[in-house]
């Protein structure tokens, strides 16, 4: 039986956790921003020069340079930093609300301007 308690009480907590709008709404958007990041190098990615300007925090010139397909890492991160984000939301929700909170608007943030990075960067290349 402590297996089996064990295994519920956080699905119990993750139910509670998704039935709060704001939460659910928000990891909508941030699937909808990984989504679109996905979409838009799916549509573009032929398109695309055989190098993009994505290391901007680099020295101006070649440095900034990277493959087309480097551009898959946008959404990668994304969905990454959402999971984690979320798993770790989740697991606080019942303590430190206000951090789980802060966590989830942080990997909807994170998603945004990504998907903000990416439109740049696919629009100014291609």
């Amino acid at each position: 039986m402590p297996l089996l308690n064990s295994i519920i009480q956080p699905l119990s907590r993750l139910g509670h956790f998704w039935q709060e709008k704001a939460n659910s709404s928000i990891f909508r958007w941030n699937l909808a921003f990984i989504i679109l990041q996905i979409s838009i190098l799916a549509w573009r990615f032929t398109n695309l020069p055989s190098q993009v300007p994505l290391y901007y925090s680099l020295p101006w010139g070649e440095t900034q340079l990277a493959s087309a397909s480097a551009l898959f890492l946008l959404p990668t991160f994304s969905l990454a930093i959402l999971l984690i984000n979320n798993l770790f939301s989740i697991s606080l929700s019942s303590t430190n609300s206000l951090l789980a909170r802060i966590l989830i608007f942080t990997s909807l943030a994170v998603s945004f301007f990504f998907f903000i990075t990416l439109v740049k960067i696919v629009y100014l290349v291609s």
